[in-house]
């Protein structure tokens, strides 16, 4: 912490010199975290003010602007009253003395801190008039006036200052009031033919209609501002880019808020609607020059600057496409018929997707998908609606409207679907691979992702097949155009167009029928993909067709001959690059290799089986007993290439994606899973073979694994880099994938049944039913076999070879968590070794909270087992004191995970084992409920709270970073409250004397009656907890730590909620309120309800009211006379905007 004897002028000098210009990294780390700290103290006010006016260089006036509008913006409370009106004097002086060349990081800072300032104080009236007159003098002046006039808006929405929602409505009625002042200004400053000025005042007006929630439609000024901004849409060669963004932008704004009006009349949405489509002539203008500027010197310059305004208009064109969606879909209208459904807003999406290269991007066509997106939703939805009232309707009626058909249902659908149908075609364009480019290689997946998702909306519009066979035809096309003799293209060319269709039709595979009537998969599989990737083929090509299996795996399954044929040519693919080292690789061979893997998965998942002939030659899909005429599945039919050819290959493949490697045994654990049980595809069938090869198939899928393992242990092989060959992390991922799918194993080795079946069919069953019993013992019994013998002993050594290494400790919690869900109570005998290796592993090597995630695992499958509570619990008393030491102070804030996988065991203690856990003497409840009430908070203390996103002296520092602990508080925090939720449930239904007897007897000095059984007396336990206090003053709010557990839980509460915590986590907070409402009497719980109310410090001391009597009032009525937690979240959902 900086002492206070050490702060002045000089020494902050110091402190920045060193963090900027001292080429020691040591030395600029010690000062950034001084200056972090300085920042926070407050001193800062005033030396931070000492800086500005001293300018003695760019660097110290950068840190002293910055550091005062951060203590205006997150420490504002901390400065006295009375030096409110000469931080407001000083602030407005130093923004006087800006000048045109001054820097912008530092007048930024100054004007935001401006706006902060006027946000805050509630003694400054008339502000915005007040800051207009003073600034509106010079033009440099006026240039800085708008930039603050700009932030006040978007000021008073930032979460950061915290004005709370009476403050916001006290501004929004100064924006009522000085908006035409405002206006009538900025139309001033329009008039300037300073582009510069022009850019600031669209951003201006931009941030007022975005933000002030005052703005209407008869605010907006077409002339001269509307129309001037249209005049710089239209120039786009002449304007620079500032004041054509800037423009944009207040386009884009008025179209938003014509959007939230919902308003079909608007003359505003009109008159913006023929505006907008004369900018489509502006679009073919920019193309067509960089078109001829193709060749010439200036092609870069000219690509850069037309790249920059089409992305503009496209963003323009998508928002018009969203707002005027509900007239597109329900009346639209032929293109220039000037009606909001006019067409022509589809020809605008249309004309940025069908811009040619170079201009026309991936980039740009991205930014329609939104408007693509809900078009294709709403006319999909609009359809729906449309036929379920034809439905409704009866004979009479439907002949009625039968003559308006092409008026009603098919009329949206029918106009908008070649409009679609061309999107389609503009995207496979876009799709082409080029894998000598890497990083052109990236952008490509994620947009062929985003295209995927756009896709499956259009496939609900359009239908699957016409896709489907306008891409066939297409492709068959380009086949042709490459073996004819005139060929203009060549063939690399061609094969790169081939290439994008076939992952257009990757997209579409999954929506058409597995049995394929028309033929049309199989003759794309057969004549066009198989003999594609046969032989020498580019690995793009490779990668998709690939992809094109994956997602045809239930086409697959329909075709087995044509199935053999694809997996022999994934297993070659994958065969061919076993060995290759990494350097040698081709580019996108790593891809296309992963995209094999991937496709084996998705094929071995599904397990479909075929009706077997009934003697008189009728089809039985009920026949469990004939299994010699199914159909081989494709897990049994290839099962030892699979496992020879493939598995046994990945330690030659140390280059290969593991999260396709993964998905690999992932697929062979689905169909595995699914070749035990009863039925496949709807089929019963026979499962006593699949059942007797099952264990020994699992051997030897998992022996690659276990083998890597041990050999990576036996020569202590260090480590080399994240998933690389020698991270066991790779090994124990792939078992854990077979093991996350076996979690059905013990369901589908249950007792076949069928009602289905006739008196013949029945009787078969009941010959075969014992078989069927005892197959399924037998599996369950070797499998058990095989994980104690096998699996176990392996993943012992991991757990006392990696014991000091938390990654892997991670990986191998994960795996024992999958095998204890597969096989559940069925692994009693090996739990108190386990218990004996989790308090071992934790207590000697680390603490590793993943342990006590395991241990919830096992209290959830063990613990209603009678003879299994008392060691689960003893297990936790273990944990738990080496656990509670590291988080209690600062430990508490600085490991969220650790918090949360500590409450989410002591959550499940209390569902199986909540007699045993309360009344544990070696048990403190009490530390371990105040923790969990300090847990509560933890989204208000944790790391980010309260933060600012650009306030940092440090260059390094990561937003992403704060972004993640936040969430991982509030992951804490939720799980503290849901073990809150649990312990008082129980209470409730396990006490025998009511919460006011209790404090009645403790506070008269008697002892408390002995209850009649554990239950009662572990409810008892919690009962004391919540109520009693022996403070002479419990309910005094300023000092609610002397106070009882049930005033500290609600004042926690009402602080998370009201100060930091995610409005997804209210649910939790409103079931504890009302679960100890129910419980509690009513008087006392009022009572903690006031209080905790009372510590929120409802007022400022500038005299900020955050929240009013009558709204505390209205708050504490709703929670009182609730009946279901659902109407105390929304509660809590309106109290907590009164303080953010």
């Amino acid at each position: 912490m900086v002492e206070g004897s050490s702060l002045s002028v000089e020494s902050v000098l110091s402190a920045i010199d060193a963090l900027y210009m001292n080429p020691d990294t040591s030395v600029k780390e010690q000062a950034s975290k001084w200056l972090c700290e300085f920042q926070k103290s407050v001193y800062a006010w005033q030396i931070s003010d000492q800086l500005l006016y001293m300018n003695r260089d760019l660097n110290s006036c950068y840190f002293g602007a910055q550091t005062i509008r951060k203590k205006i913006q997150c420490h504002f409370t901390e400065l006295p009253v009375e030096s409110h009106e000469g931080l407001k004097n000083s602030l407005l002086q130093h923004v006087q003395e800006l000048r045109e060349n001054t820097s912008l990081p530092i007048a930024n800072q100054l004007c935001l801190a401006v706006a902060d300032l006027f946000c805050h104080m509630v003694q400054w009236k008339d502000g915005i008039n007040d800051i207009v007159s003073k600034f509106s003098e010079t033009d440099v002046s006026c240039s800085y006036l708008i930039d603050i006039l700009k932030f006040i808006p978007e000021e008073m929405n930032s979460s950061t200052l915290r004005l709370g929602m009476n403050r916001r409505h006290a501004l929004m009625s100064q924006f009522e009031g000085s908006k035409q002042f405002v206006l009538e200004f900025l139309s001033h400053r329009a008039k300037s033919e300073q582009m510069v000025i022009l850019a600031k005042v669209y951003n201006c007006l931009a941030s007022w209609w975005d933000n002030t929630g005052v703005m209407v439609e008869h605010d907006v000024p077409i002339d001269p501002l509307l129309n001037t901004a249209f005049a710089i849409l239209r120039n786009p060669s002449t304007t620079p880019e500032s004041t054509f963004d800037a423009a944009s932008q207040w386009v884009l704004a008025l179209l938003y808020q014509c959007k939230q009006l919902s308003n079909s009349n608007s003359e505003l949405l009109r008159w913006l609607q023929e505006n907008i489509y004369g900018l489509v002539s502006v679009v073919q203008e920019c193309s067509n020059s960089v078109a001829s500027a193709l060749g010439s010197i200036q092609q870069q310059e000219q690509l850069e600057l037309y790249k920059d305004r089409c992305t503009c208009l496209a963003h323009i064109f998508s928002s018009l496409a969203r707002t005027l969606r509900p007239p597109l879909v329900d009346q639209p209208t032929s293109p220039g018929s000037g009606g909001l459904g006019d067409l022509r807003t589809m020809e605008c999406i249309l004309v940025v997707l069908e811009i040619p290269p170079p201009l026309g991007s991936r980039e740009l066509a991205s930014i329609t998908f939104h408007a693509l997106h809900s078009l294709a939703d709403d006319a999909i939805r609009h359809r729906s609606m449309s036929a379920a009232v034809s439905v409704n309707q009866g004979p009479l009626e439907s002949s009625v409207n039968n003559s308006n058909t092409s008026t009603g249902v098919a009329r949206p659908i029918a106009a908008l679907i070649p409009y679609f149908t061309r999107v389609v075609v503009a995207l496979t364009s876009y799709c082409p691979s080029n894998t000598s480019d890497l990083e052109s290689t990236d952008e490509l997946r994620d947009f062929r992702e985003d295209v995927h998702d756009l896709m499956q909306d259009i496939l609900g519009l359009v239908g699957a097949e016409a896709i489907f066979v306008e891409l066939y035809n297409y492709i068959q096309k380009l086949q042709m155009l490459a073996m004819s003799e005139n060929a203009q293209a060549s063939a690399y060319e061609v094969l790169r167009e081939s290439e994008a269709c076939l992952f257009m039709l990757t997209t579409v595979a999954k929506r058409l029928s597995p049995r394929d009537p028309e033929g049309h998969i199989s003759n794309l599989i057969s004549k066009l993909v198989l003999p594609g990737l046969t032989g020498p083929c580019p690995p793009a090509l490779q990668e998709v067709g690939c992809m094109l299996y994956m997602e045809l795996a239930h086409w697959a399954a329909c075709h087995p001959q044509l199935r053999r044929q694809i997996v022999n040519q994934l297993i070659e693919i994958i065969e061919k690059s076993a060995g290759v080292e990494s350097q040698s690789l081709r580019p996108g061979q790593k891809l296309a290799v992963g995209a094999a893997l991937s496709a084996l998965g998705s094929l071995c998942a599904v397990y479909r089986a075929t009706p077997t002939s009934t003697p008189n030659g009728d089809v039985s899909t009920h026949s469990p007993c004939n299994s010699d005429s199914l159909r081989l599945a494709l897990i049994d039919e290839h099962w030892q290439d699979l496992v020879n050819r493939v598995a046994y290959n990945l330690p030659r493949l140390a280059w290969v994606p593991i999260h396709d490697a993964t998905h690999f045994f992932a697929g062979i654990g689905r169909g595995l899973i699914c070749s035990v049980g009863t039925g496949g595809g709807g089929v019963e069938f026979d499962p006593r073979v699949s059942r007797q090869a099952f264990p020994m198939r699992v051997a030897q899928i998992c022996s690659v694994s276990l083998e890597c393992l041990s050999k990576l242990m036996d020569g202590n092989v260090p480590i080399e880099g994240s998933d690389t060959l020698s991270d066991p992390r790779v090994w124990l991922d792939y078992l854990a994938a077979l093991f996350r799918t076996f979690n059905c194993l013990l369901r589908r080795l249950g007792n076949p049944s069928s009602s289905q079946w006739d008196t013949r069919e029945r009787n078969a069953v009941d010959r075969t039913t014992s078989e069927l019993v005892l197959s399924a013992q037998n599996c369950l019994a070797e499998c058990l076999q095989l994980v104690r013998e096998v699996i176990w002993p392996v993943v012992t050594r991991v757990l006392t070879h990696y014991a000091s290494r938390m990654r892997p400790m991670e990986h191998v919690c994960r795996l024992i968590r999958f095998i204890v869900r597969c096989f559940s109570v069925h692994l009693r005998d090996l739990l108190p070794e386990l218990a004996e290796k989790i308090v071992l592993s934790y207590t000697t090597g680390g603490q590793h909270s993943s342990f006590l995630y395991l241990t919830s695992v096992l209290v959830d499958e063990f613990g209603e087992q009678l003879d299994c509570r008392v060691g689960l619990v003893n297990v936790y008393e273990a944990l738990s004191g080496p656990t509670l030491k590291s988080i209690s102070g600062s430990g508490l804030i600085q490991q969220p995970h650790t918090v949360e996988d500590l409450f989410r065991l002591c959550t499940r203690l209390v569902q199986h084992c909540a007699a045993v856990f309360l009344t544990s003497s070696r048990i403190n409840l009490n530390e371990l409920c105040n923790t969990a009430v300090s847990s509560l908070n933890l989204c208000c203390t944790g790391p980010g709270a309260g933060s600012s996103s650009d306030d940092t002296p440090d260059p390094n520092s990561s937003n992403n970073d704060e972004s993640s602990s936040s969430s991982a508080s509030t992951s804490a925090s939720a799980a503290a409250a849901r073990f809150f939720i649990e312990l008082i449930i129980f209470t409730n239904e396990a006490c025998e004397e009511t919460p006011m007897q209790v404090v009645q007897i403790l506070e008269s000095g008697r002892h408390l009656p002995t209850p009649s059984c554990q239950s009662a007396l572990a409810a008892q336990n919690v009962i004391v907890w919540l109520t009693y206090s022996r403070p002479t003053q419990p309910t005094d709010p300023s000092n609610m730590n002397s106070c009882c557990g049930g005033q500290r839980l609600v004042s926690a509460l009402l602080q998370a909620c009201c100060l930091g915590l995610m409005d997804e986590r209210f649910p939790e907070m409103a079931d504890i309120l009302y679960h100890l409402k129910v419980m509690i009497n009513q008087e006392m719980f009022l009572n903690w309800l006031k209080n905790a109310v009372a510590n929120l410090s409802t007022m400022r001391t500038d005299g900020l009211v955050q929240a009013t009597q009558d709204q505390i009032t209205d708050f504490q009525d709703v929670v009182m006379n609730s009946s279901r937690s659902s109407t105390i979240v929304h509660a809590l959902d309106s109290f907590s905007r009164l303080f953010r």
